[in-house]
């Protein structure tokens, strides 16, 4: 049977793909429960899909995300090391409370930081950093979360590693152009290198203008997000066993 000139088989393969456009888009569930969801449909349907069990999980096995999850490791460890924090110590004393100095810190900071780290955990390392460095200038922290989110992306076009995309992209060129190299690391570093710096300049620029300020400098994140059912305040009194004890040692 084939409908609109589809045959069964495609048809149910593009059933999964509108579904899985509708629960990403709605987040009615959680994305990761929606991809492993994804994933099962795929096996369960295999008679129409052709996916069988070992081809659903070989993905996980590909270089390329082995790579991106390396990357994620990487980034986490050196956020444990405390590196990002005295940087931001380095950026809050560079800034001296001027917007203009915290706009340039921000993304001449993020933008090369982010094309030998993924340009995701990147931003997501920042964000405190950044939404601290805001405060101290007294200006909205949207003013610099969003250049600093543009700048990474920005950054991730400077080297093979600096994004998801840019792996995924050179293990397809490896299996479809050359099973031997694909992209090489530094292979569109110079094209990427001006995209930066026009990107940086406009962000200083046009693109300071357009920022807009959807925080208030001053505003109560926790009521400004709607937070308040999702904090808990403890009081230890004076005579608690809990006095003089880390979180860690009194969960333990």
């Amino acid at each position: 049977m084939v409908v609109a000139g589809l045959s069964p088989d495609e048809l149910v393969v593009f059933g999964i793909i509108i579904v899985a456009l509708v629960l990403f888009v709605s987040e009615v569930i959680p994305n990761d429960v929606t991809a492993i969801g994804i994933i099962a449909s795929l096996v369960v349907l295999g008679p129409w899909t052709g996916v069988d069990a070992r081809g659903a999980i070989s993905g996980f096995a590909n270089p390329a995300t082995v790579t991106i999850i390396a990357m994620y490791m990487l980034s986490a460890g050196i956020q444990n090391t405390g590196l990002v924090q005295r940087l931001g110590i380095k950026l809050a004393a560079f800034t001296k409370g001027r917007e203009s100095r915290a706009l340039a810190a921000t993304v001449c900071t993020t933008g090369p930081v982010a094309g030998f780290i993924n340009n995701t955990p990147v931003v997501a390392v920042f964000i405190p950093v950044i939404s601290d460095l805001a405060k101290k200038t007294g200006i909205s922290p949207s003013k610099l979360l969003l250049p600093l989110s543009f700048a990474a992306i920005l950054g991730g076009t400077l080297t093979l590693i600096g994004t998801s995309t840019n792996i995924l992209a050179s293990d397809l060129a490896r299996l479809l152009i050359d099973e031997r190299t694909g992209i090489g690391m530094f292979e569109f570093t110079a094209l990427g290198v001006v995209i930066l710096l026009v990107g940086i300049v406009y962000l200083l620029t046009v693109g300071r203008r357009l920022t807009p300020a959807r925080v208030p400098a001053d505003a109560d994140l926790v009521a400004e997000f709607d937070l308040e059912d999702h904090l808990t305040v403890v009081r230890v009194s004076d005579g608690s066993p809990a006095v003089g004890s880390t979180v860690t040692g009194v969960s333990d």
